[in-house]
């Protein structure tokens, strides 16, 4: 009985915060895919919509400070950050993202 209890214990705390953390990893694509083709967007404004623009598809709660987008005369660095809560009825499990993509820049 003990068993079954943990196993559906375990079988809802996965259910809630596995899908948290594939969103997690997805954004962090859409930031490598965009440090990846800033040497072609010159336009920092238009990648950082962007990436805005995916965030709030993705229902990540992503404000516009904790994004930046750095250059230098070698390579383009995108960092951002996030906190993402998840109700697990007998407590809250709180996601914190960050992430920092670096790419060369031709």
């Amino acid at each position: 009985m003990i068993t079954l209890a943990l196993f559906i214990v375990g079988l809802y705390v996965a259910v809630k915060i596995v899908p948290v953390r594939i969103d997690g990893y997805q954004f962090r694509e859409v930031l490598r895919n965009e440090a990846r083709h800033a040497a072609v967007h010159r336009d920092d404004s238009a990648v950082l919509q962007r990436i805005m623009d995916s965030a709030s598809a993705m229902n990540i709660p992503l404000d516009r400070k904790n994004l930046a987008i750095k250059r230098s005369t070698v390579e383009v660095i995108i960092t951002a950050a996030y906190e993402r809560s998840v109700d697990l009825k007998l407590g809250t499990y709180t996601y914190r993202f960050r992430a920092e993509q670096k790419a060369p820049l031709f």
